[in-house]
C-alpha cells in the first residue's frame, strides 16, 4: 500500500476499522477510482458506474445447415490477398487445419455432405459460431482451436520430442519364432472404456518399440527369403520408409508402422510391399471406407482381392486398435493468436487446444476406468476416466500431472436439434477458450480438449460433444454438505480454524476477481471479437469445482490464492455464458433454470446483468460464512430454513416474493427475512472473527441489495428500495478490491474474536416508512439507513424523531 495517501477508517459491522484494500491492475482498463472501503462504497450520493439504458436483445441462431458458399463468404473476412478461384483456392486461405490428410481434396469432393459440429464444409477446419445480430462479424472458434484426426499429426510431433527416451524392442529369438513373437507384443490388450462400450488398444510406445527400425528390416529379410523379390538396398529403403527413425517424425507423420502391424496380425504380412507401393500409409490406413466387405475406394480396392470376409473384419477392427486417439495441444514457444501460456521452469510455453473429430464408431480413446459415479445433470453428463499417460501431451495442472482423472462432460441432445446443440457446443468452447487465451487465472476451470463423436440416429447424422477436463475433488456443493470431509480435515485438527478461515477468504476474493476480470474482459491485439463484456449466467454451488491437488509449482497462482493442502476453487459450467456489448450487457435475457442463487430482477424478469452476478457472490459469501462457522450442519439447515415460496415454486432463495395490495395487486419483492436472521446469528456466534462479520456485512449490505430494473411492468414493489445501505450493488471490481485488502489481513483478523461495537440486528433496519416520513426527508432517510447499516445504533445514526421508534416485526 505504499505510495497511497491515507484514508480515513471508519467502523464497520465487523467492530474493526475497515480494511484498506489493494487496487488492481487491469489491461486496457482505464485507472480505478481511489480504493474505498466497504462504508464509502456505494452510497446514494455517490455516482458508481450507472448501467446504461437497457435495450433489448435480439440473438439470432442459424436454423439450418451453412452451404460452401455460406462459409466461403464468411471466410473471405479474414483473407485480404484478393480475388481466389476454385475450392482449391478457397480452402488454402482457410485458417486452422491439421494434417495434410484432412485439406484433401479427394476427400472433400468424395464426401461434400460430411459436416462437422452441424455445419457442412467441416473439413475446411473453419468453425463458426452463431453469428449475433448488431455484430458485423462471424466470430471464429479456430482462433482459438485446431481441428485434428485421431491427433497422428501431434503423434508424430510429442514422438520427435521424446525419442531419446524409447528403448526399442531387441529379439534374441530365431527368424522363424520373430513373427509369432511380434504378433503376442502388437496385440491390443489394453481395455479402453467409453461410455458403455468396451474396446481395446496398443498404445504408441508399445508399437514404436516394438516395430524399430532394425526389428522391420530384420522381419523384411525374412519375408524377403521366401519370395526373393527385393534386393538388400531396396530392403534397407523400404525399411526406412515404413519405420523411419523417431527423431525424424513430425508434422507429417507419414509412416508406415501401424499399416505393417495391421497385416501382420491379419496374417498378411507378405502384402506389405503392395501397400506401401499403393502409399496406403497410417494416415491413409484410416480413410478407407467399406460397404459390407469391399473398400469404396478404387485406389486401394485391388489390395483386399482375394481377402476372406473374417480378415477383412478384422482389418476393419484392429487398424482403430493400433491408432488409438493422441490427445495433446499444439504448442509452441512463441504465441499464435489465441494461443493460452502455461508457464513452467523460467519459460513460457503457448498452447492451442484440439478440436477432436472422432472418424468412425470404432475409433478407440484411450480411456482407462477409474471407479467414480457418473453425474448426471439438466444439460450434461459428467463421467471420469483415467487417460492412458502415453497418449497424450497436455498441459496438464494438477500436481498428479498425467495421473490425474481427467472428467468428460458429454452435452445431452436427446431434446435438442443438430444445430441447437451444435451451438451450445461451441459457444461454451469458444468462451473457455478466450478465456484462457487472456486470463491466467487459477479460478477459471481448465479445457484439456474437445472431441466430436458422429452417430446415426434413426437413419440420420447426429453428433455427440464431449470437452474433456481435469477431474475435481468435486464440487463446492459437495465440499458444504460432506460430513466425512468436515471430520476428517477440520474436526481431526489437520487443518486449524485460522487455516480454514485464510483459505476461504482467499477463494472468496480469487473468484470475484476472475468474475470481474469475466465481466470487463481484457481484450488482446489478437482477439477480433469487440465484445468484451462478459457473464456466467449460472453461478451457484454445483458449478464451482474444488480442487484439493492443484498445482501451484509452474507460478500459475498470480494472486497467491491457490493452497497447497486445501487447493483451489474454481468457476466452470459456462454452458449459458456469452460475450456482450457495453449497451447489452444490462438487458441480457435468460431462460431455463431458475437457480437458488437467482437475483430477483433474474427471477421476476427473466434479465441478468453483471449486478446480478453480484447477487450471487453475495449468496455464496453467505454460505461460505455459515459453513465455516457451522459446519455441513449449519449448511443444510440455513438452507431449510430459507426455504420460500417464489414465482417457480418452493426453492431455497435469498429473496421473498409477496403479494401485496392495491389494483392490480402488486409483488413485493425483499431479501428474505431469514437471510438477514442468519447474518445476525453469524456476526454474534462465539466463534465470530472480524473477516466472518465483515463478509456478512458486505454481503447483505452491498450485494444483496434490490434494483429496480422494471422499466415498463410497475406492479412490482422492490421492497427497502429507500431503506437499504447502497443505492445500487457493488460491482465485481469494487467488491475484488474490497474482498482482496481482507485476504492480506493479519491473523488476528481471522481468529475468533468479539466485536468493538454493539451487533445491531440485520433485520431491525427496515422501519415503517410513513411515520418516518412526517419527521425526515427521503435523502435524510437514506443516509441514516447506511449508518445503520455500517454498524452504528439508530440513535447514533441521526434517528431522534419520533421518540418512541416503530419498528416492523
Amino acid at each position: 500500500m505504499s505510495g497511497q495517501p491515507p484514508r480515513k477508517q471508519l467502523r464497520t459491522n465487523s467492530g474493526t476499522p475497515a480494511s484498506q484494500p489493494r487496487g488492481l491492475a487491469s489491461p486496457q482498463r482505464r485507472a480505478l477510482p481511489q480504493p474505498r472501503t466497504p462504508q464509502q462504497l456505494p452510497s446514494p450520493s455517490l455516482d458508481i458506474d450507472e448501467p446504461p439504458t437497457r435495450p433489448s436483445i435480439n440473438v439470432r441462431r442459424y436454423t439450418g445447415d451453412l452451404g460452401d458458399n455460406t462459409i466461403r463468404n464468411a471466410g473471405e473476412q479474414f483473407n485480404k490477398s484478393g480475388p481466389r478461384k476454385g475450392l482449391e483456392a478457397d480452402l488454402a486461405g482457410m485458417p486452422g487445419g491439421a494434417s495434410p490428410t484432412a485439406r484433401n481434396l479427394d476427400r472433400r469432393q468424395r464426401s461434400p455432405n460430411r459436416r462437422y459440429l452441424g455445419i457442412q464444409g467441416s473439413e475446411d477446419h473453419k468453425i463458426y459460431t452463431h453469428n449475433y445480430k448488431g455484430s458485423g462479424q462471424a466470430r471464429l472458434l479456430s482462433q482459438f482451436s485446431m481441428l485434428s484426426d485421431g491427433g497422428l499429426d501431434l503423434e508424430g510431433q510429442h514422438i520427435a520430442r521424446v525419442a531419446e527416451s524409447i528403448e526399442p524392442v531387441v529379439y534374441t529369438c530365431s527368424d522363424d519364432e520373430l513373427l509369432e513373437k511380434i504378433q503376442e507384443d502388437l496385440e491390443p490388450a489394453l481395455p479402453s472404456y467409453f461410455h458403455k462400450s468396451k474396446q481395446y488398444f496398443l498404445p504408441w510406445t508399445v508399437l514404436h518399440r516394438v516395430l524399430s527400425t532394425a526389428t522391420v528390416l530384420r522381419l523384411l529379410r525374412f519375408l524377403n527369403n521366401i519370395d526373393k523379390q527385393r534386393s538388400q538396398s531396396e530392403l534397407d529403403a523400404l525399411a526406412h520408409k515404413i519405420a523411419p527413425p523417431l527423431n525424424t517424425l513430425g508434422v507429417v507423420n507419414g509412416q508406415f508402422r501401424r499399416t505393417f502391424a495391421t497385416l501382420i496380425l491379419v496374417d498378411r504380412e507378405s502384402m506389405i510391399y503392395s501397400f506401401v507401393d499403393a502409399e496406403l500409409n497410417d494416415f491413409a490406413l484410416l480413410d478407407i471406407q467399406f460397404e459390407g466387405l469391399k473398400p469404396t475406394s478404387l485406389r486401394f480396392g485391388s489390395l483386399f482381392n482375394g481377402w476372406r470376409s473374417k480378415d477383412i473384419k478384422r482389418f476393419e477392427s484392429v487398424r482403430w486398435q493400433l491408432s488409438p486417439t493422441f490427445l495433446a495441444a499444439k504448442r509452441d514457444s512463441d504465441p499464435d493468436p489465441g494461443s493460452s501460456p502455461v508457464s513452467g521452469a523460467g519459460n513460457i510455453t503457448y498452447f492451442k487446444r484440439i478440436l477432436y473429430n472422432m472418424r468412425s464408431t470404432e475409433e478407440v480413446l484411450p480411456f482407462e476406468p477409474v471407479g467414480r459415479e457418473d453425474i448426471s445433470g439438466g444439460f450434461a453428463d459428467v463421467r471420469f476416466y483415467k487417460l492412458h499417460e502415453d497418449q497424450q501431451d497436455l498441459p496438464r495442472f494438477t500436481r498428479d500431472k498425467s495421473n490425474n482423472p481427467i472428467a468428460v462432460k458429454t452435452l445431452k441432445n436427446e431434446s435438442k436439434g443438430t444445430q441447437e446443440q451444435c451451438d451450445a457446443y461451441v459457444n461454451e468452447v469458444y468462451v473457455m477458450e478466450r478465456l484462457a487465451s487472456a486470463l491466467a487465472s487459477p479460478h477459471i476451470a481448465k479445457l484439456l480438449a474437445t472431441i466430436e463423436v458422429r452417430r446415426t440416429v434413426s437413419k440420420r447424422e447426429r453428433s455427440d460433444y464431449h470437452l474433456i477436463l481435469e477431474a475435481a475433488d468435486r464440487n463446492v456443493e459437495a465440499l458444504w454438505s460432506s460430513r466425512e470431509w468436515w471430520q476428517r480435515r477440520v474436526v481431526s485438527g489437520e487443518v486449524s480454524y485460522l487455516h480454514l478461515a485464510k483459505w476461504v477468504s482467499r477463494q472468496c476474493y480469487g473468484l470475484t476477481h476472475a468474475l470481474w476480470k469475466f465481466h470487463k474482459f481484457p481484450k488482446t491485439d489478437r482477439d477480433i471479437n469487440e465484445k468484451t463484456r462478459g457473464l456466467h449466467c449460472d453461478i451457484k454451488p454445483d458449478n464451482l469445482l474444488h480442487y484439493e491437488n492443484w498445482n501451484i509449482d509452474d507460478g500459475y497462482d498470480p494472486k497467491g490464492t491457490v493452497d497447497e493442502k486445501l487447493g483451489v476453487i474454481q468457476l466452470s459450467d459456462f454452458g449459458l455464458s456469452s460475450f456482450h456489448s457495453t449497451r447489452s450487457v444490462d438487458s441480457h435475457r435468460v431462460a431455463g433454470d431458475f437457480l437458488n442463487y437467482a437475483a430477483p430482477e433474474t427471477d421476476f424478469l427473466l434479465k441478468h446483468s453483471p449486478a446480478a452476478e453480484v447477487w450471487h457472490l453475495g449468496c455464496l459469501f453467505m454460505d461460505f460464512v455459515t459453513w465455516l462457522l457451522e459446519g455441513p450442519e449449519g449448511y443444510e439447515r440455513f438452507v431449510d430454513e430459507r426455504s420460500t415460496r417464489g414465482l417457480r415454486g418452493e426453492r431455497p432463495r435469498f429473496a421473498t416474493f409477496t403479494t401485496g395490495g392495491g389494483s392490480p395487486p402488486r409483488t413485493i419483492v425483499e431479501v428474505n427475512p431469514m437471510v438477514l436472521k442468519q447474518a445476525t446469528r453469524l456476526s454474534t456466534h462465539p466463534n465470530s472473527s472480524a473477516f466472518t462479520r465483515e463478509l456478512c456485512h458486505i454481503a447483505v449490505n452491498y450485494m444483496l441489495v434490490m434494483r429496480d430494473t422494471n422499466q415498463k411492468q410497475k406492479s412490482v414493489d422492490y421492497s427497502s428500495e429507500s431503506q437499504q445501505a447502497a443505492a445500487d450493488r457493488l460491482t465485481s471490481c469494487q467488491a475484488a478490491e474490497i474482498l482482496e485488502g481482507i485476504a492480506h489481513q493479519g491473523d488476528d483478523y481471522f481468529m475468533p474474536s468479539a466485536a468493538t461495537v454493539p451487533i445491531v440486528p440485520f433485520d431491525s433496519h427496515k422501519w415503517k416508512r410513513p411515520t418516518l416520513e412526517h419527521h425526515y426527508t427521503l435523502q435524510q432517510l437514506r443516509q441514516i439507513s447506511k449508518k445503520v447499516r455500517s454498524g452504528l445504533l439508530p440513535k447514533e445514526a441521526g434517528l431522534t424523531k419520533p421518540a418512541k421508534i416503530v419498528t416492523e416485526k
